[in-house]
């Protein structure tokens, strides 16, 4: 085969999850199909993986050798910093840079597990000096979509921390009521023992999300820059309650 046609010849089918990702099956012309793995969670990876694979086969690289490919390298489970970084995999333990309601909506439909009895503990602030209407809508958002919302600190910066969390608890507790939601809510700060309380509440098949600052290592206070990598903090609490953590390389930025 030398060419795979158009993006819009090929559909995707036999979506299933396998772990935090998925497999799935592209469908091409001339009777093609591949078999692709991504390891990334979120349908929005599924859909970047399935564009990547019909651009290879449409630059003329022979079906066949691609399924080759993609069998032996799994080129679609790879640890960008943190962008939906796995941490660990029992339990699920994820870093995402997620600091707006839309993308923390994403980051938590992408992360839960369709294994029964699994649940998303979700741990986040909002940022100083930033649009303050998004604080009680990124609460209710948290609360809707975890189980566990634990509501922490961002990026301060010149503003007082507790009134930031204050505002996001509030968005959290008022949907928690209003719509009779069952997950629970905590405040815990500062952000490194937010972190270890998440690690505390998880079983090996729970998910940790830590949303809001990614591959940041300094957290900004009144002015004050304090070394705060979530990626380290959340390395070392699984560590520290023996689970098993993946390797430095997919963790370092």
């Amino acid at each position: 085969m030398t060419s795979g046609g158009s993006p819009a010849d090929w559909t995707v089918t036999a979506i299933a999850a396998r772990g935090l990702g998925t497999d799935f099956t592209l469908h091409g012309p001339d009777g093609v199909h591949l078999n692709v793995h991504t390891g990334l969670p979120g349908t929005f990876n599924v859909a970047n993986a399935a564009l990547a694979t019909v651009m290879v086969v449409a630059s003329g690289v022979d079906a066949t050798a691609v399924q080759a490919a993609l069998d032996h390298h799994d080129p679609f489970t790879v640890a960008v910093p943190g962008r939906m970084q796995l941490v660990s995999e029992e339990p699920a333990a994820v870093v995402d840079f997620a600091h707006n309601p839309d993308a923390l909506a994403r980051a938590l439909e992408a992360v839960r597990s369709p294994q029964p009895g699994s649940r998303v503990i979700v741990v986040f602030g909002a940022t100083g000096q930033r649009d303050q209407s998004k604080r009680p809508a990124m609460g209710a958002i948290a609360a809707r979509l975890a189980d566990f919302v634990i509501v922490t600190d961002d990026d301060p910066h010149d503003e007082d921390a507790a009134a930031i969390r204050t505002d996001v608890l509030a968005g959290a507790r008022a949907a928690q009521e209003q719509e009779s939601l069952g997950c629970a809510i905590e405040e815990v700060f500062p952000r490194g023992t937010a972190i270890a309380r998440a690690v505390e509440l998880a079983g090996p098949s729970d998910t940790i999300l830590v949303a809001g600052r990614g591959h940041e290592v300094w957290q900004e206070v009144k002015g004050v820059n304090l070394a705060l990598d979530d990626r380290v903090e959340l390395r070392n609490a699984l560590t520290a309650r023996g689970f098993t953590v993946l390797p430095d390389d997919r963790i370092e930025s």
